[in-house]
């Protein structure tokens, strides 16, 4: 990083950079990790106590400026570097290690490097970086020199999965990899040219110092005391705490901050592998971002009182609208996920019964292919009652029980969605093949299409599917291909789209189904020990009893020596296969009562929408209702797909040139 920029940060530019690392919780912490840092001189057995007189030590702080690192992966084999043995000039790195006793929570660890540490250090800019995520080489750079521009206030990088081609091919690791690219390509590029990046994920992203302070940190550290609180709103609310800071940055009363995405300052993290920690990671994500957002919509008034030029406040509530209708569809999305399956069966089997059809070769008829048409019927007809079933089957597990314990029950679920995705994808394919046959100028009439001929295009099948493939598949591969990002749209799109019906269904049900649990997916206890009674550091029977005064205090070379033998004893055993651990348990249930009026609400709703759709005259509809929702439905993908790769693109020419 000093390298990359030697004229701006000087000969003593390593003076300029601190690194502080937080941990959560002293009975928590890795003991490996506890020598790694004593080898590099910032920590050391016995200096610890666990109380001072009387009151209880909140945190252990070592701080050092370091000439001790690491190179080469765990895995592989890592080097110490040593002035010593360095081959190069070692830059020295003011090194600040906070052990807090307790295990309090992600926000209570922000808490001790904003208001503690940040505060008095007053830093240009913060980079945070989570435990487990891996910064690609002079992608910390990349991040900190958008700061360079005086009116951003928050950024952040790619974060990609981790694992080699072949890791990358296993179908959950595959579906993550497709979600999160799509994610970098087409929404985090539309949120940058507006401003206002709805997000900045917590594992690798900088703030400015002068932005945070007031307010938006105020409103962030709410959350320590309202995610435990008796509001069920705030509690999931404060699960997406990186939403809710990034939307008090730009709404900052008198300030015109903004939010920026580097596209070439990319950090890997490892995925979940299996399907269980994945539902129970979503399951946070979920909640945490619907009630943030909703958070962010309702206070969107809010913008005008900012500093933002008036062109900047109009982008980001047109940001704010288009969030909006976004949530509305993905509350709705279990319904019209269904819809779309069911009608595009219905629709294949009467194309099936067709006469016109039985001139095309591949499309099993009545008439042509009696036998063929038989199985394909049948295992359509079965196809639509096990959809159902693996709905219900759905909400039953997702009530009280944790992915762990009925990780199987889940894994049928899974499997029959996957089948319905890819029975989708064939009937698509077919059919409009088949159609393109027996409807020969179709493309002709394509080619000719002009506004005037807008109602022929909504009665033309062949164009629809055409049109409806280009927006989702199509803008897949083409904005891919922009970013010179080849891998995920050709090896990993068949894996998502299998996936698919389990994004849709599984995890926002199983989400919605534990809306009332507010634990964070990493669990530990909140004491950092055993703590005995009588007895300690301060005479006999004078107070609690310290469990750190015991610890011997070595001198400092030998407790070096110490920790580099334990240190080559470590490389050894990190190249060892991996034990699985069994996944604990997380806090009992609460807010059962929230939980029965938003599940009854949502299942109401799309129930409704359903019934209306497959049988409007019960509900007093005409017979076109269902087709002009069809047409509603396919025209909001497409203007949605639209907006999304246009400013996928404006931001792309925009970073070009350096201006986004």
């Amino acid at each position: 990083m000093l390298a990359a920029d030697p004229k701006r940060w000087g000969p003593d530019g390593w003076r300029k950079i601190v690194v502080c690392i937080v941990s959560d919780g002293r009975s928590k912490i890795n003991q490996d990790t506890l020598k790694l840092i004593g080898l590099m001189g910032c920590y050391q057995d016995g200096l610890m106590r666990q109380y001072v007189g009387h009151r209880e030590t909140s945190a252990h702080i070592f701080e050092v400026t370091s000439q001790v690192n690491f190179e080469g992966l765990p895995e592989s084999g890592t080097d110490l570097v040593t002035p010593k043995n360095a081959k190069k000039p070692v830059i020295p790195m003011q090194l600040l290690f906070c052990l807090k006793e307790k295990n309090a929570k992600k926000i209570n660890s922000h808490r001790w490097f904003f208001n503690a540490f940040s505060r008095s250090l007053k830093p240009n800019v913060c980079i945070l970086l989570d435990v487990g995520t891996k910064p690609q080489p002079m992608s910390i750079y990349r991040l900190w020199r958008v700061f360079l521009n005086e009116q951003v206030g928050g950024a952040c990088g790619e974060i990609a999965v981790e694992g080699s081609y072949l890791e990358l091919a296993n179908p959950i690791i595959a579906g993550q990899n497709f979600e999160y690219k799509m994610s970098n390509i087409l929404d985090k590029p539309l949120e940058s040219v507006a401003g206002y990046i709805s997000v900045l994920p917590g594992a690798f992203s900088a703030y400015r110092w002068k932005a945070l302070e007031g307010a938006p940190l105020d409103a962030y550290f709410m959350g320590e005391k309202l995610h435990d609180g008796e509001d069920v709103f705030a509690g999931n609310m404060y699960l997406a705490e990186d939403r809710i800071l990034c939307f008090e940055l730009v709404a900052k009363r008198n300030a015109n901050w903004i939010l920026r995405y580097e596209k070439n300052s990319q950090a890997i993290t490892d995925a979940p592998d299996n399907f269980p920690e994945f539902i129970g990671q979503r399951r946070r994500w979920l909640n945490g971002s619907t009630f943030a957002s909703l958070y962010a919509i309702g206070n969107a008034r809010r913008i005008l009182s900012s500093g933002q030029s008036i062109f900047r406040k109009l982008a980001m509530l047109l940001e704010l609208a288009y969030n909006m209708c976004n949530f509305l569809f993905a509350f709705m999305s279990l319904a019209n996920f269904y819809l779309a399956f069911h009608l595009l069966v219905e629709g294949f089997t009467q194309q099936m019964q067709n006469r016109n059809s039985t001139s095309v070769r591949f499309l099993p008829t009545e008439i042509g292919s009696p036998r063929t048409y038989l199985i394909v019927t049948g295992l359509l007809n079965i196809l639509r009652p096990l959809y159902v079933l693996a709905t219900l089957i759905c909400f039953i597990a997702s009530l009280g029980n944790k992915p762990s314990s009925i990780k199987n029950v889940f894994h049928i679920v899974i499997i029959i969605y996957g089948l319905c995705a890819m029975a989708m994808l064939v009937i698509i394919v077919v059919s409009t093949m088949a159609q393109m046959q027996i409807q020969k100028d179709a493309f002709q009439e394509m080619m000719r299409f002009d506004f005037k001929s807008f109602g022929e295009v909504v009665e033309n099948k062949v164009m629809l599917t055409f049109a409806s493939l280009v927006a989702t598949y199509g803008v897949y591969f083409l904005s891919s291909f922009l970013y010179l990002e080849f891998y995920h749209p050709i090896f990993n799109i068949l894996q998502y789209s299998f996936l698919l019906p389990t994004y849709v269904n599984v995890l926002q049900i199983y989400a919605y189904c534990n809306i009332s649990d507010l634990s964070w997916g990493t669990k530990g206890a909140t004491d950092a020990g055993g703590h005995g009674g009588a007895g300690g550091a301060g005479g006999a029977n004078a107070g609690p009893k310290d469990e750190l005064a015991g610890v011997n205090l070595l001198p400092a070379n030998r407790f070096y020596e110490e920790s580099q033998s334990y240190f080559t004893q470590l490389q050894s055993d990190m190249q060892k296969p991996e034990k699985s651990e069994k996944s604990k348990d997380g806090k009992e249930d609460n807010f059962k009562k929230f939980r029965l009026m938003w599940v009854m609400l949502w299942v109401f709703m799309n129930g409704a929408l359903v019934g209306i759709i497959l049988s409007p005259q019960t509900f007093g509809m005409t017979a076109s209702f269902r087709q002009s929702y069809l047409n509603f439905l396919f025209f909001a993908v497409l203007i949605f797909s639209l907006i999304r790769f246009v400013f996928s693109l404006v931001y792309l020419l925009g970073h070009t040139v350096g201006v986004c």
